[in-house]
């Protein structure tokens, strides 16, 4: 299971936003807080640093490597292979592949 980053946040309207957009900004490069914009009240939008960006993409990507591996068990499992005949399988979907890219070697 991922780990949840709690971080703080804060909420700002979308006009001040607009008026104070460098200082907020500024605030994003030295703080891991991401802002809530609303608009009418209503949450529209959320900025926040690249690093929490880059931190939410990574949490994202191993949720979907672990969707797959637990995928891909199921799959074994289901069709009775054991780890030596998946194995062989791979390699051989690997050899062909790389025959279909690049053609024969020798």
């Amino acid at each position: 299971m991922l780990q949840q980053h709690v971080r703080p946040q804060r909420a700002i309207t979308a006009t001040d936003m607009r008026r104070n957009f460098g200082a907020l900004v500024n605030r994003l490069r030295t703080s891991h807080e991401h802002t809530i914009i609303e608009s009418s009240g209503a949450p529209v939008a959320v900025l926040l640093s690249v690093a929490e960006y880059q931190d939410l993409l990574t949490e994202r990507q191993l949720a979907a490597f672990n969707d797959f591996a637990r995928s891909l068990g199921k799959e074994v499992e289901k069709r009775g292979l054991t780890e030596d005949q998946l194995l062989a399988d791979l390699e051989e979907t690997k050899r062909e592949v790389f025959v279909e890219t690049y053609g024969e070697i020798g």
